[in-house]
């Protein structure tokens, strides 16, 4: 792993991932395409692991999630590289260095719905107890819930941010600190299919972007007021005054949106299920930690007395 010392833009470099035979750097952000893009990515670049995926023992939703796990994927992770290849990637020409955005209000929506209203595997435990479901009548508001997560987004904004779904755009992708040569609208179909197009032609492949984590199917206009979204749109005013996003209006008021019996018991189960996910999950790392945790501490000196000769893929180590 390359040093701040060789790479001063380290403390900036946590996300971005690299596909070294397609030359492109892509930087995700979560909420944004970023399943999708990673998938495209690794299906062109041939690096796509399906062998690996009933060996993970890390909490998903879903198979698809599991893109996120760099032994899946096969992509490298940018601070993974030494400083020679940093260099190149960052100021080349012959390399794609991408990111996509959205629309911070939408985007700050499905972060809610997937992180607090589907509870998750890796939300803070913090952020699940304050924002607790909004009860009308032993029904369950959707509308007051996303209501009351923006107001606790504004104060608890600390707390929300240690779960990077959370964190904006802009700190995600940091625009001025690396020399990108595209960045696409998921909102805008030509400009993702442009990204689509490029990929292809560098891999000489004819694949197509999947649609992942569609979520319930609730628009953001049927739980989004105002007052909400003046909320939201003071949280993440870095996005907007970094990536040219307009304001949006909503109207002061709005029908609210409480789940049916049926709908909140779907939900419900759809929450337990996770639960269940997730204890079952710990269960597996606490009998794997101890045997697991030695062998990348070896894996970790063999690779540093070696100068990088063994062990020298970065997908092999997991910290």
């Amino acid at each position: 792993m390359v040093s701040e010392k060789d790479f001063p833009l380290k403390p900036y470099a946590g996300f971005p991932l690299v596909a070294p035979k397609l030359k492109i750097m892509y930087c995700p952000t979560t909420k944004v395409a970023c399943s999708s893009i990673k998938t495209l990515l690794a299906k062109a670049s041939g690096t796509y692991n399906q062998a690996r995926l009933d060996q993970l023992i890390a909490p998903h939703i879903a198979r698809s999630q599991t893109i996120h796990d760099i032994g899946i994927s096969g992509l490298t992770k940018l601070i993974d590289m030494s400083a020679a290849q940093i260099d190149e990637i960052l100021n080349s020409p012959d390399w794609l260095r991408v990111y996509a955005t959205r629309d911070p209000l939408a985007r700050a929506y499905s972060a809610w719905e997937n992180r607090i209203f589907s509870r998750a595997p890796g939300t803070p435990d913090k952020v699940n107890e304050l924002c607790q479901d909004q009860i009308v009548d032993g029904r369950i508001n959707v509308t007051a819930g996303f209501a009351l997560f923006a107001k606790l987004i504004s104060v608890h904004t600390d707390e929300f941010m240690e779960d990077h779904h959370f964190l904006p755009q802009s700190h995600i992708v940091h625009p001025d600190k690396f020399n990108y040569n595209m960045a696409v609208r998921v909102e805008q179909p030509a400009e993702m299919q442009k990204l689509v197009d490029e990929i292809n032609r560098r891999a000489d492949t004819s694949l197509n972007l999947e649609r992942h984590n569609v979520g319930f199917g609730i628009k953001l206009e049927q739980v989004c007021d105002q007052h909400t979204a003046n909320r939201l749109q003071a949280v993440y005013e870095m996005d907007y005054q970094t990536f040219g996003f307009a304001t949006r209006a909503f109207p002061a008021s709005i029908e609210p949106l409480i789940l049916t019996t049926t709908e909140a018991a779907m939900l419900r189960s759809l929450r337990e299920s996770i639960e269940r996910l997730r204890s079952t999950s710990f269960t597996a790392r606490s009998l794997t930690g101890f045997r697991f945790g030695l062998r990348q501490i070896y894996k970790s000196i063999v690779r540093k007395a070696s100068r990088g000769k063994i062990y020298n893929d970065p997908q092999n180590l997991f910290w």
